[in-house]
């Protein structure tokens, strides 16, 4: 027993052997438990509504705290100060921040956006000045598809200082538009003409019932405003199957879109 008590104060490399094995099996008895802990974690997170992302982010952070956890008390097994330590991790953390400073931005803010959920995937938004349907929102970026099938990432960063408009929040959305009638087309006229073209249009909701409103007085024309309402999924099609079937439908009952025009006297001189 004294050979061996006095084989584990070996000094190696400044520390005793005894505490360099003992470092060692708490290593290894960590590496068993911090497995455990981290499939247990998982198996909570998937139970839970959270996001994949969120969770990965999660499970992320679970891991390098317990490593720092299993590295401070390695550091006290051999003497080492924990002062000492944690001024070398903040100062390695100062340093990975610095030079992953955007990285980390676009992390955060991801989680920000994960976190308040102002949109899911599938749904019609627009962010900033881009319009699109989600595809993914990650930790890094959110992926959007046009109307003309392209595929657009933004960085979450410039995404959540953005201004975010959701289109799918609500099941339906309201079109409105708006046409030009010359002043000497009758008001009552041009509404049942234009509530004609609404109702014909199976797509269009009657609840809330359409609705035409005269919107302004211009130089050369009365502006009229149609409003109905339909589903997100029929919005553009009701879109432009109206905008063509008014028109029919004006045209048909002889009322005259206006057009810009300018009146010239010429006064002779006597």
């Amino acid at each position: 027993m004294p050979d061996l008590e006095k084989l584990l104060e070996t000094d190696i490399g400044g520390f005793s052997l005894g505490n360099l094995l003992a470092s060692v099996v708490i290593f290894l008895v960590s590496l068993i438990i911090i497995k455990l802990l981290m499939k247990a974690i998982k198996k909570a997170l998937d139970r839970s509504k959270l996001e994949r992302a969120i969770r990965s982010f999660i499970l992320s952070c679970a891991r390098v705290l317990l490593w720092v956890l299993v590295a401070l008390i390695i550091a006290d097994k051999l003497s080492i100060p924990s002062a000492s330590l944690v001024a070398v991790l903040s100062v390695a953390g100062l340093a990975f921040s610095l030079s992953l400073q955007n990285t980390l931005s676009n992390v955060f803010a991801g989680f920000t956006l994960l976190m308040t959920r102002p949109f899911s995937s599938g749904d019609f938004v627009e962010l900033g000045t881009t319009t699109g349907t989600v595809i993914s929102s990650g930790l890094f970026y959110v992926s959007l598809v046009t109307a003309d099938r392209k595929e657009i990432h933004i960085p979450n960063s410039d995404a959540a200082a953005s201004r975010i408009t959701n289109y799918s929040a609500e099941p339906n959305r309201r079109v409105d538009l708006t046409f030009g009638l010359e002043y000497s087309c009758p008001a009552a006229a041009v509404r049942e003409a234009l509530l004609d073209a609404a109702r014909a249009d199976s797509r269009v909701l009657t609840e809330p019932a359409p609705e035409v409103v005269v919107s302004a007085y211009q130089a050369s024309s009365v502006e009229y405003t149609l409003r109905v309402w339909t589903t997100n999924a029929e919005y553009w099609n009701v879109y432009f199957a109206l905008n063509e079937n008014c028109r029919t439908e004006l045209e048909k009952n002889g009322l005259s879109m206006a057009f810009d025009r300018l009146d010239v006297r010429i006064i002779e001189d006597k």
